[in-house]
């Protein structure tokens, strides 16, 4: 007899009195049955397989994230210490060119220097300017894996390399620009001996508190507007703030002075004079020595002015010099 002719009774007896229910089933619906229980079981299976190994690749990329995340604060923290280093370096050359000005000293044989242009001193050449690959390896903001239009797609691991690499050379660079640094500094403490007078002599400060509104050079004249050479610089302020002394000197003149007004020019020796022009008052006679930080006149706006302010301006062997290259402190 076929099995699939069978039938099978199936009793549900839910309880003592309550009346019990019978069903019969084929043995083909019930084979039916069978393998469509077993199908979706096996369904199931690999759906589960599937979301664990899915959720298994979810949490390692979300670790790879948080590792490039983290690698890449890193790296960012790393190329900011490295930058502020370029800086400080900069801004310490500067410094040693000023001094080197101010005692007459020349400059180190390894530097380069780009020749005076008007209205600004002698600077030291730069270090080199950054490649844009050494800046930053992402991309667009808000998508930190995506890559520049245009560009070929690399990987997130060469990327990093790259930047690195770019870091490893930038600290090299700033490994011998230290050096030199070094170097240079030890030849001018050896030349600055003996010299204790002459830098005493030679302005170094500034004149007064406030803001620079017009500096050394070529500018538009306030009164004509055509384009005439300012052989200063124009420091604004309070009317009465006081004006110091750059450096030790002598007073050569206190008085008025055309359009500076009520001007002080002191002689600091070794060809170097200052002028300070438009004050409100002067504290100083001819003849009178100052010391560098004493106080000579107030801040006024006297002779040909628009606002109060002191024009200050620096002489050497009688030509005019920027008076930014002798203000230690900028």
């Amino acid at each position: 007899m076929d099995s699939g002719s069978k039938s099978y009774t199936v009793l549900f007896i839910p309880d003592d009195h309550a009346q019990v229910r019978r069903y019969q089933v084929s043995g083909r619906r019930l084979k039916r049955g069978a393998w469509a229980a077993g199908v979706i079981g096996v369904l199931i299976l690999i759906g589960s397989i599937d979301y664990v190994r899915a959720r298994v690749g979810t949490l390692e990329l979300s670790r790879l994230r948080s590792e490039t995340v983290e690698q890449r604060a890193k790296l960012d923290s790393l190329s900011e210490a490295v930058g502020e280093l370029e800086a400080r370096l900069s801004r310490v050359s500067e410094l040693e060119r000023k001094v080197r000005v101010i005692a007459d000293l020349p400059a180190p044989a390894e530097r380069r220097v780009a020749p005076p242009g008007i209205g600004g001193g002698v600077d030291e050449e730069p270090l080199p300017a950054l490649a844009p690959e050494e800046l930053d390896v992402s991309g667009p903001a808000g998508d930190p894996e995506a890559e520049p239009p245009g560009e070929p797609q690399a990987s997130v691991p060469d990327a990093r390399a790259a930047r690195v690499a770019g870091l490893h050379s930038r600290a090299s660079h700033l490994s011998a620009t230290a050096l030199a640094r070094e170097a240079s500094l030890e030849d001018l403490v050896e030349r600055l001996h003996g010299k204790t007078q002459r830098l005493a002599s030679t302005p170094s400060i500034w004149p007064t508190e406030g803001w620079v509104t017009s500096r050394y050079g070529y500018r538009t004249s306030p009164f004509t507007g055509a384009r005439q050479f300012h052989g200063g610089v124009d420091i604004a302020g309070r009317a009465g703030t006081p004006v110091l002394a750059s450096a030790d000197g002598r007073v050569v003149f206190a008085g008025k002075k055309g359009p500076l007004g009520n001007t002080v020019v002191l002689d600091h020796g070794y060809g170097v004079r200052t002028t300070y022009g438009h004050n409100h008052a002067l504290y100083v006679k001819k003849g009178a020595r100052v010391e560098r930080g004493e106080r000579i006149a107030a801040l006024g706006n006297s002779g040909r002015s628009t606002g109060p302010h002191v024009h200050y301006a620096v002489q050497v062997d009688g030509r005019r010099v920027n008076p930014m290259n002798y203000i230690l402190d900028e």
